[in-house]
């Protein structure tokens, strides 16, 4: 069975597009399809492009291009595979309103070519604080943040990764189901230094809260004079020169590294050499994978109490430490007494490692064949995928 996945990849390190080559890979590594082919949204050339043993991998869309759309649909024209898996987010074709609103239209197009459509929908912007993000389109970005779930959802399943999300698309009639980001990597209590390092990776923008991790940061050096501070992620495309704005206005002897994009292979190692792993998100569109990337290495969390975040320990069963959204002061207390205590990370660290054993890549890799062969099934496709035993492991 021939397998076509479209989504952002690496080397460009976003959320959205380092999901979809650990899931990719987790396919892959099951054996259960004889041809993968990603179309995938980037640059190739990079002395950090991925390897896969055998998916072929075919830099041909670019975001913020106008011909997105008819480039993947000449590809699936040609390919003719038997599934088509679309990972996408809010702005996942660019920040250009006209060319992601119209790339956004190639699933339910792929759809109505009778190729089985399946869309992983990271971000419901129409939830979200539009404000808060910053949106583009003043008034009108309700309009079209509705307008963005109404195309983004003509699939034949849409899967989500949060379930509050299903709970909301089911009670208007969308085929969906939840399919949590879960882990990357087998978890692994990955060995706590001695040294007091914070770190915050994301995509750089100004709802990440960095000002705000950066004003509590100060405060504590004070009583934690070797305290180390990592930000490490590239910029947001809507937000270019966010991050070397700031990075002007701190002390640069202020022990922190400013680590840009860092490669996937290099990820693992950034976790090893961080106590705690903070995220001061003023505004969120959906899940995070930070989230379980932490809890998949074992490092303690501390977050701001937004519903999104809430929503997502509730329900993987995670144990993070809250603070007030937007106080800085909440954040310091939050911190210190992490920083304090080395007790109260090892017990979160442990909760949370053994919670995150339910959402290892084989379960991941378990969901999404259960969604493949239902979106066949809704097709009237006689073709099966056989799902792997829960025992599966990926090597």
């Amino acid at each position: 069975m021939h397998l076509t996945v479209v989504s952002p990849f690496p080397p460009t390190i976003t959320g959205i597009g380092q999901y979809g080559f650990h899931i990719t890979r987790a396919i892959e590594k099951s054996g259960l399809f004889s041809r993968i082919t990603v179309l995938a949204g980037a640059k190739a050339g990079s002395d950090h492009t991925p390897v896969l043993n055998h998916a072929e991998i075919d830099y041909c869309w670019q975001p913020d291009d106008l011909k997105t759309r008819k480039i993947i649909l000449s590809r699936l024209k040609h390919l003719k595979p038997d599934l088509v898996w679309f990972n996408l987010g809010a702005s996942v074709f660019g920040k250009s309103p006209l060319a992601n609103l119209s790339a956004m239209f190639t699933p339910m197009l792929t759809r109505k070519m009778g190729l089985p459509t399946i869309v992983t929908l990271h971000e419901l912007v129409e939830l979200a604080d539009l404000r808060a993000l910053n949106a583009p389109g003043g008034f009108l970005a309700p309009l079209g943040a509705r307008l963005l779930t109404e195309v983004a959802t003509q699939a034949d399943l849409v899967c989500l990764t949060m379930q509050h999300y299903v709970d909301w698309l089911s009670a208007r009639h969308i085929n969906c189901t939840h399919i949590p980001i879960g882990s990357y990597h087998e978890p692994e209590l990955l060995e706590e230094t001695d040294e007091q390092e914070l770190l915050f990776f994301t995509t750089l923008a100004p709802f990440k809260g960095l000002e705000i991790l950066l004003e509590a940061f100060k405060e504590l050096k004070l009583e934690f004079p070797n305290l180390r501070l990592s930000i490490a992620g590239a910029e947001h495309t809507r937000f270019p020169n966010y991050s070397n704005d700031l990075r002007k206005k701190c002390d640069a002897s202020n022990n922190i590294r400013w680590l840009g994009q860092v490669p996937e292979e290099q990820v693992k190692e950034l976790f090893q050499s961080a106590q705690i792993v903070v995220l001061p998100y003023t505004a969120s569109t959906g899940s995070s994978s930070v989230l379980y990337q932490s809890a998949t290495w074992g490092r303690a969390i501390v977050a701001s109490d937004l519903n999104e975040h809430k929503y997502l320990a509730k329900e993987n069963n995670l144990q993070i430490q809250f603070f007030e959204n937007g106080n800085v002061p909440s954040l310091k207390n939050s911190l210190h007494e992490l920083l304090k205590n080395r007790e109260l990370r090892k017990q979160q660290t442990a909760h949370n490692l053994n919670a995150i054993q339910k959402l290892t890549p084989s379960e991941t890799c378990r969901h999404y064949i259960q969604a493949f062969n239902h979106a066949l099934e809704t097709c009237s496709s006689q073709k099966r995928i056989i799902v792997p035993h829960k025992e599966m492991k990926l090597s």
